[in-house]
This record gives C-alpha cells, sequence and structure tokens, in this order.
C-alpha cells in the first residue's frame, strides 16, 4: 500500500515519541525558565517536521506517508501552544504578584511618609523652641558662668546661683540631645523611605518586562493557533480525500483542546457517577470472548484500535454502514450520556452496563433512547451517519473501563 515503508515506518515512530513529550508537558508544573526551554525544543522538533514535509511535498504525493508526517506537525504545535499557555499563566501570576506587592509598598511608603512628616513636625517644633531660648539668652545680655558667680555678694549667694546655672544647663543638654536623636530617627526612616522607593522601581520595572513578554507570548500562542488551524485544515482535506479513496473513515483534526477536554471529563464523570451502580458484567471481561454484540449488521472494521493507518490516535473501532443504519447497544445498560454536538463525536450515545464497564457510539445521524433509559442487548438505540469530525459514514464504537479507552476487540 506505501511506496516506502521504511519512511513510514520511521515517522510512526517519531509520532509516538512526541505524542510522550506532549503527555508529559502537562505531568506537573513547570518554572518559567523550564517552559521556555520546552518551547525551544519543540519549535526544533517542529522545524524537523516542516523539513519533512517539504522533502514530501517536493515529490507531489498525497500519500498517508505525507499524512503521516503532517499529524506530527500538528501534534506538536499543539504540544507548543500548551506550553506557551502554561507560560502565559506562570507570567500572569508573576504579574499579579509583582502588582500585588507593588500596592503593597505605596501603601507602607505613604504611612512611612506620614510618620516621617509627623516626626519632622515635632523636631521643628522643638527646634524653634530651643532656638528662641538660645535667641533670648543672648538678647538678655546673659554672661559667663564665672561672671555670673563672681557678682555674688556672699557664698551663699555664690552657690545659689552655680545650683541654677547647673539645673539650666542641664536642661539644655537635654533638649538638645533630645533634638538630636529626633533628627537620627528621621534620617534613619528617611534611608529606609529611599531603599523602598528603590525596591518599588525595581518592581515596576519588573512588572513592565513581565507584561511584554506576556503580551509577546500571546502574540506568539495567536500565531500558532493561526499555523495549527491553517496544518489541520490542510490535514483535514487530505483525510476526506484518502478516505475517499478507502473505506478508512477518520475523525478529523479538532484544534480546540478545551472543547476536547470537556468532552473527556464530561465522559469520565458519567462513567464515575455511573459505577456506583451494580451491572452483570465485570470490567475485567475480555479477550474477545463475545461478552458484547457487533453495534452494526456489519462485522467490517475499517479501523483499529488503537491507531488510524496513518498514525493518528484512534480511541475505539470504527464499523463503515451507510448512513440511517440500525446501531445496536452491544450488552443491556442504562444511558447515561446522549449528546448531540456538531464537533468531536457529533451526536453519540454512551451506556453503562455495570462494574465501570460502558460502551460509546459516535457520529449518529439520529438518537432513538434518552439519559436514564434502560436498553436491552440488540436494541436500537441510534441511526448510523457521520455528525461531527467524520470524514464518512460509519459507527465509532468505544468500550471504556471505569472512563478510559480499551481495545473493543477484547470485548467482542
Amino acid at each position: 500500500m506505501f511506496k516506502n515503508s521504511k519512511l513510514l515506518s520511521l515517522l510512526l515512530s517519531v509520532l509516538f515519541v512526541f505524542s510522550s513529550m506532549g503527555a508529559g508537558i502537562s505531568a506537573q508544573a513547570k518554572t518559567t525558565s523550564q517552559l521556555r526551554s520546552e518551547k525551544q525544543k519543540i519549535q526544533q522538533e517542529i522545524d524537523d517536521a516542516q523539513s519533512k514535509l517539504d522533502s514530501l511535498a517536493k515529490e507531489k504525493s498525497e500519500t498517508e506517508e505525507y499524512l503521516v508526517a503532517l499529524r506530527s506537525k500538528i501534534s506538536l504545535l499543539q504540544d507548543k501552544i500548551d506550553t506557551l499557555e502554561s507560560d502565559k499563566e506562570a507570567l500572569q501570576a508573576e504579574i499579579n504578584a509583582i502588582e500585588q506587592k507593588i500596592d503593597k509598598t505605596e501603601k507602607e511608603l505613604e504611612n512611612a511618609q506620614k510618620e516621617i512628616d509627623k516626626k519632622q513636625a515635632e523636631f521643628d517644633a522643638n527646634y524653634e523652641l530651643y532656638c528662641q531660648r538660645l535667641r533670648a539668652m543672648y538678647v538678655s545680655g546673659s554672661v559667663s558662668n564665672l561672671e555670673v558667680l563672681l557678682t555674688c555678694k556672699d557664698m551663699s549667694a555664690m552657690l545659689t546661683r552655680s545650683q541654677m546655672i547647673k539645673s539650666v544647663s542641664q536642661q539644655d543638654s537635654e533638649a538638645l540631645d533630645k533634638l538630636m536623636k529626633k533628627m537620627e530617627e528621621i534620617e534613619a526612616q528617611k534611608q529606609e523611605l529611599e531603599i523602598k522607593r528603590n525596591e518599588l522601581n525595581e518592581d515596576k520595572e519588573a512588572l513592565e518586562s513581565d507584561k511584554k513578554e506576556l503580551q509577546e507570548s500571546i502574540n506568539e500562542i495567536n500565531a500558532s493557533k493561526s499555523q495549527l488551524d491553517e496544518e489541520a485544515a490542510e490535514c483535514n482535506a487530505l483525510m476526506r480525500k484518502l478516505s475517499s479513496q478507502s473505506t478508512e473513515y477518520m475523525e478529523m483534526i479538532e484544534t480546540n483542546q478545551e472543547q476536547i477536554r470537556e468532552i473527556e471529563n464530561e465522559i469520565r464523570a458519567a462513567a464515575a457517577a455511573a459505577s456506583q451502580g451494580s451491572g452483570s458484567l465485570p470490567a475485567s471481561t475480555g479477550g474477545g470472548n463475545g461478552s458484547l454484540r457487533y453495534p452494526t449488521d456489519s462485522t467490517s472494521i475499517s479501523a483499529g484500535f488503537p491507531y488510524y493507518s496513518s498514525g493518528g490516535y484512534h480511541g475505539g473501532i470504527d464499523f463503515p454502514v451507510p448512513v440511517g443504519s440500525n446501531v445496536y447497544a452491544a450488552e443491556s445498560g442504562t444511558v447515561i450520556l446522549v449528546k448531540y454536538l456538531t464537533y468531536s463525536y457529533g451526536y453519540y450515545v454512551m451506556i453503562d452496563h455495570g462494574d465501570g464497564l460502558s460502551t460509546l457510539y459516535a457520529h449518529n445521524s439520529a438518537i432513538n433512547v434518552s439519559v436514564g433509559q434502560k436498553v436491552t442487548r440488540g436494541q436500537v438505540i441510534a441511526q448510523s451517519g457521520s455528525t461531527g469530525n467524520s470524514t464518512g459514514p460509519h459507527c465509532h464504537f468505544e468500550v471504556r473501563v471505569n472512563g478510559t479507552q480499551v481495545n473493543p476487540l477484547s470485548y467482542l
């Protein structure tokens, strides 16, 4: 089927490695420097993938080899966007922390300035009183201490005057000491205030730098998303063309990762809620022992689990059947999800069979059951179609154990 099977094997291996890398990115929180290093590494791999695409494009061959390389690049672009989004969140957290610190520092500066102004006012008032006292002594023509003592008429008067001089001198000394101490306190607080002002300016510079970097990151995210949309459109067009040449109908590339996560989370939540009940099938059944029936009259499988022939992940198996064909419940159980989406799975049904085992039927054109309804093995629950991200009419069938996709062929 392929002109160069060795090239396909190599590209599939590369895709597996890239997929593993992508899963690891969100495994734990990383620092901004680690995220940027990861981004550089991914960018290099994107460039390598593009080189491979360029070499294949020169041959003008719209083959599955080209599709594999294109899927690899798309996977890497999604990893890059995830890394950029994490970097953006980390930068935003830094910005928020700096803004809070700036607000706190500005309030501290305001309070410190008020305290300095208060002490300065006290100092100025005391200093003015001290100066007034000195001026009064000068104007009154006060003489030296020795002159005061020598003008005394007797020893008793001399002792009295001496005691007065000593008291006045002590008061002046204490007043001066208080003034000096107050001045030292004010100077120390002014120095602390200046340090805080310098720290505030540094924080404001860091804030502006982070905001600039955040905007650059946002711009790069938008550019990467545009590139991803272009690559996904090319990939989907090629998948449609290849699907028209075979019976393998594929799910098209979905670039809205948030929607995909929401769908998966909803499915897992429904499975977890249903697991509280009881059922007749143990979750460990398998080995292709026929514990589940085929969901369509046709048992022909166009795409298996867990990969398409082109290398893309495939969480179930596909039964190519005409639009409107009957879709049957693989086993008795309770309907836990019914969704009518214009993307991803399209119109899909999920049935809980008890003990953690559930089945999912996607891309239907019509659904005949509702949530909470009990169904029996072989009951018609829907009509097949090609709704959502599908390149052709088929029934996409999944088996899940505790919400996790497993190989359906182990149960049919």
